[in-house]
């Protein structure tokens, strides 16, 4: 689970690193709560993604053994899950400067 958490940051580093690349050569912050912290500076930007992740961590940590509404499907199963789904969007920023 460790290692969960710890590559999860990481690719959230990685997506705000590569997503201020892409800002600087045009593209647009798609998350409203992102692009208005963008309004406030780099920094800003990058300390409240790495805070919606890093406090979002610890609760679904306490839940994990709690059952998603009503199903059999664990809180704990998200965990993987948003780490692939930020993988991916790494991958798609990555081939998208890599086609510029």
């Amino acid at each position: 689970m460790l290692g969960l958490i710890v590559a999860m940051l990481a690719a959230s580093f990685a997506d705000a690193v590569l997503t201020i690349h892409l800002l600087g050569i045009g593209w647009y912050e798609a998350n409203p709560v992102m692009a208005c912290l963008l309004e406030y500076g780099v920094s800003w930007f990058f300390v409240g993604k790495y805070l919606l992740t890093a406090v979002g961590l610890p609760v679904l940590l306490v839940f994990k053994n709690h059952y998603l509404f009503g199903t059999r499907f664990r809180v704990g199963y998200v965990i993987p899950a948003i780490l692939v789904f930020y993988l991916v969007l790494v991958a798609h920023q990555l081939h998208w400067i890599a086609g510029l």
